[in-house]
């Protein structure tokens, strides 16, 4: 019975968690390393402001009037620039421009400057009010000072903000690729354990299939019975250790199947009415393992019946584009009824089908009919 959807992600699962008792993805330490940045405060921020606050004392300061103002009026307006940004940063850019709201992000800039100006006002305002009465004397900022001030301090919080997003920016899209290449990976990986899983199921299924006619003949002919062991020795060594590859030559694939035709041609007897058109050159020609023999398999089940109408016939034609497969297969009238009327109970066609799907996707098509007594199959696959 094929394993289900939740019973393969239950044995992904299962190899995941053995996989990460030891060993963490790149992924997972990134995120794990992003989360504690976030937790800390960064390093070239600390750097940042220090520079920022030489450059408010020094270069946007005007030195002629008082140092005691000056270093009141820097602090200040660094704390302001600071609160700003972080504002700007923490809040702002993640809530507004991270999600797409462009428009409330701008909006919020501007009612951050009218706050902060208001406040920047209402400082310098008091601290010069303060310094003209208990400093006699004293050299006050003037309006043109006063604007440089201003200018510094929304320069330096625009700079930092910069800084901020560009960084985290470039974070973000570093996690995200690298989020995506282990999603890519975990896809694959997925979708090599389903196809390991549908091909194994494959095994079982002929070994059964198999076992089942070699039993009828210990009974008819030991001599027969010795040549189908060897046969089936020889299938069940491909089988098991010549296809745990992604792809196979196109001649062992079909060595495979005329080796099993020889195989059933020992259990039948002259009714056994096979014919077969297969191209002699197949060099450098690769298709995927077992992909064609379960409809070989499906058709000596239901097409052989030892009776005069059986037949099967196999047609491959290969082409610089394109792998076609054909073929047919005589049904009895109640293989025809159940072919209509109800869906198939083993592997067969639905194991085939999900394997083409995730080998092939859209690189294929299968084409399933039955027309009298008569079932078809044609396989077609994008080389």
């Amino acid at each position: 019975m094929i394993l289900s959807n939740i019973e393969t992600i239950f044995v992904l699962y299962l190899l995941a968690m053995a996989n990460n008792r030891n060993i963490k993805s790149p992924g997972s330490q990134l995120i794990a390393k992003g989360a504690n940045r976030k937790n800390v405060f960064p390093y070239w921020e600390i750097i940042y402001w220090i520079i920022a606050c030489l450059f408010m004392f020094f270069v946007f300061s005007n030195r002629h009037y008082d140092i005691q103002i000056r270093t009141n009026v820097s602090i200040l307006l660094l704390l302001i620039s600071f609160a700003s940004a972080r504002i700007i940063n923490k809040i702002l850019i993640p809530k507004f421009l991270y999600k797409g709201k462009t428009g409330l992000f701008i909006y919020s800039i501007f009612f951050l400057i009218i706050i902060s100006s208001w406040l920047i006002s209402i400082a310098l305002f008091l601290i010069t009010f303060y310094s003209n009465i208990a400093f006699e004397n004293t050299i006050l900022p003037s309006r043109e000072d006063v604007i440089i001030l201003l200018t510094g301090t929304y320069i330096i919080a625009l700079v930092s903000s910069m800084f901020y997003f560009t960084r985290e920016s470039y974070q973000s899209k570093e996690e995200k690729l690298i989020i995506e290449k282990e999603k890519n990976q975990l896809e694959l990986k997925f979708k090599e354990v389903q196809l390991q899983l549908l091909k194994e199921q494959i095994h079982p299924h002929f070994i059964f299939n198999m076992m089942n006619n070699l039993y009828a003949l210990v009974n008819v002919s030991t001599e027969l019975s010795r040549e189908v062991i060897v046969r089936l020795s020889d299938l069940l060594e491909y089988m098991l250790y010549k296809c745990n590859t992604e792809k196979v030559a196109l001649s062992k694939e079909i060595e495979f199947i005329n080796n099993y035709i020889e195989l059933e041609k020992i259990r039948h007897d002259d009714s056994f009415n096979v014919k077969t058109d297969f191209p002699e050159d197949l060099t450098g020609i690769e298709i995927a393992p077992l992909v064609l023999f379960p409809f070989v398999e499906n058709a000596f089940k239901h097409g052989l019946k030892q009776t005069h109408n059986d037949f099967i016939t196999m047609e491959l034609m290969v082409t610089a584009t394109k792998i076609q497969f054909k073929i047919n297969n005589y049904i009895h009238n109640i293989n025809v009824s159940e072919a209509r009327t109800k869906k198939s109970k083993g592997l067969g066609l639905k194991n085939v089908r999900e394997r083409l799907e995730l080998l092939y996707q859209n690189r294929y098509d299968l084409q399933i009919s039955t027309d009298n007594n008569n079932f078809n199959v044609t396989l077609k696959i994008i080389r």
